[in-house]
């Protein structure tokens, strides 16, 4: 058996190695894309799947372990098989659609690189653990069984997840700034796109690397691979993050997931769930599923709450206290109005029935400040958070809706993307109820400012830190001074902003040059640089491909 390679040509592995890559715990890749969604525009990096790049990543180790280079290492063919092992194992653990799926599940334990334990060892539920089966014979890939476990010793097995997760002295061949992991991902994505550079480049940095003194090292004649290394992963990254329709792909799988695990939370996911091992397309089929769901959500009435007026009331005696909150709610003027129960007109002022309910969180000591005001009334219910009054919402949503546009390239309309150096915001745009309250505060200024009545907006962030740009600091063998591959290293934050609406869609013509749009697009510029302690800044839309595409 032999595996002909785009890059590579022909790769041939020992018999283990063989057995290793035909278990289905790692033919399950082939049906993982190594780009994070099935992109729409850059067709040539679409279906380029992990199980490619492993097999890739893998031959590159072999090259790698078996050179001159690392004969001080004094080996064993043993130990230089399980090198080989944990190259090709190490995306096993990745979800589908890779590092999309990653980022929203990485708060439940969800860390691909320390995932090979549990995939190994087939471990049964305890309540914890993002890969933990609810049965030991549970399948993972069409039908199949975990099979690792049984080809690989304790001792291997312990061996690899080392590797993998950073723990062995042979970890940073595969995970550092620059390794053999990055250096065919990036060479891989590169080439199925159409960009020029030397097809020998990986494999002669793979030959001119070494660890020593626990230092990934390269001979000086790599030098002008590295560099070629680093003009590559600047234009792919440029490509993958910039280009509108990609930003807006990554944001529509992103919220589709997001409302299947809050349906799930809401225990309204209709018995249907997610898998960290289903692949692209059986997650896409799971969403689809759901049709229609209803999903609580917050509706900003007003920011101008009185903290201090709240803080007052909080202190008096229950009888008094509720009084006294009804007299200060009721007193709000209200930015949105509201329809109540059984009648026609909106209010702009929220009158509480005698028996209305209410509960007070407050803050332990030191601060001992309210967190939240619950309020029950009429059948209705609004929550106080610091200065600012909400009412819950039930929300229609259709996934399904969402992932027939999303397969079908009716992608949301790009209105703008924004970029920061102020990262510090990225969780609170990255956490889902944090992120749909923002989006329901910008759309009701929308409303209030514009005009817009029936406008949803949709944001999505993507952290950018050494992602389009690296620095690197590179050992030469036989020098003691380092080197500098590359100027800076990219830090800052990117926020895509898109119009929801279908007419707005891709499949019905871009709009986003309307000229009714500019007052839209400073409008949503000037409420969300409002977050941020840097500079923030509109990028020009579709110049990455003339700028990079060379």
């Amino acid at each position: 058996m032999y595996i002909w390679d785009a890059l590579y040509g022909k790769i041939e592995f020992g018999k283990l190695i063989y057995q290793c890559m035909l278990t289905p715990e790692v033919q399950r890749l082939r049906e993982v894309r190594l780009c994070n969604i099935n992109s729409l525009c850059i067709t040539g990096s679409a279906n380029t799947n992990r199980y490619e790049h492993s097999v890739g990543t893998a031959f590159l180790a072999q090259i790698n372990i078996e050179s001159k280079l690392q004969k001080h290492l004094r080996l064993s063919k043993q130990d230089k098989e399980v090198f080989i092992i944990a190259a090709l194992l190490h995306d096993i653990a990745n979800g589908p659609f890779g590092h999309s799926y990653e980022y929203i599940r990485e708060k439940t334990g969800f860390i691909p690189e320390q995932g090979l334990c549990d995939i190994f060892n087939n471990v049964v539920a305890t309540g914890t653990g993002a890969y933990k089966n609810e049965t030991p014979f549970e399948p993972i890939f069409f039908r199949k069984l975990r099979q690792l476990t049984s080809l690989l010793t304790e001792k291997q097995k312990l061996d690899i997840s080392n590797i993998v997760s950073g723990k062995h002295h042979l970890s940073k061949l595969i995970s550092a700034s620059i390794d053999l992991d990055n250096i065919d991902n990036v060479f891989r994505m590169a080439f199925h796109m159409g960009l020029s550079f030397r097809k020998e480049a990986p494999i002669k940095l793979a030959t001119m690397m070494f660890i020593e003194d626990d230092e990934v090292k390269f001979l000086k004649e790599a030098k002008t691979y590295l560099d070629e290394w680093y003009i590559m992963r600047e234009k792919v990254y440029k490509f993958l993050l910039l280009n509108p329709q990609e930003f807006a792909g990554k944001y529509m799988l992103t919220e589709a997931m997001d409302i299947l695990f809050e349906c799930i939370a809401q225990n309204q996911s209709q018995g249907i769930t997610i898998k960290w091992n289903y692949t692209d397309y059986q997650l896409m089929n799971e969403i689809d599923k759901l049709k229609e769901v209803w999903i609580k959500r917050k509706t900003l009435l007003t920011d101008k709450i009185d903290e201090h007026e709240i803080n007052k009331i909080v202190k008096q005696n229950n009888d008094k206290q509720k009084y006294q909150l009804k007299e200060y709610i009721e007193g709000i003027h209200l930015d949105v109005p509201i329809k109540e129960k059984g009648k026609k007109s909106k209010t702009d002022h929220l009158l509480l029935s005698d028996n209305f309910s209410y509960e007070i969180k407050v803050a332990p000591e030191p601060n001992n400040t309210v967190n939240i005001i619950n309020l029950k009334n009429r059948n209705m219910e609004f929550y106080i958070n610091q200065n600012k009054m909400y009412k819950i919402v039930l929300v229609r949503y259709n996934p399904s809706k969402i992932v027939s546009r999303l397969m079908t390239g009716d992608l949301y309309c790009c209105l703008l993307i924004m970029q920061t150096s102020d990262i510090t915001k990225y969780n609170t745009f990255l956490e889902y109820e944090k992120r749909i309250t923002i989006e329901d505060e910008l759309e009701t200024r929308i409303h209030r400012i514009i005009g817009y009545k029936s406008l949803s907006l949709g944001i999505h962030p993507i952290l950018d830190v050494n992602k389009t740009e690296r620095q690197l600091i590179i050992h030469f063998k036989g020098d003691s001074s380092n080197t500098t591959v590359g100027n800076i290293s990219s830090k800052k934050l990117l926020l895509g902003v898109f119009i929801k609406n279908e007419p707005y869609g891709l499949e019905h013509g871009d709009k986003s040059s309307n000229p009714k749009l500019e007052i839209l697009r400073k409008t949503v510029k000037d409420y969300l640089t409002s977050f941020f302690n840097h500079n923030a800044e509109i990028i020009p839309l579709y110049e990455e491909a003339d700028r990079y595409g060379n």
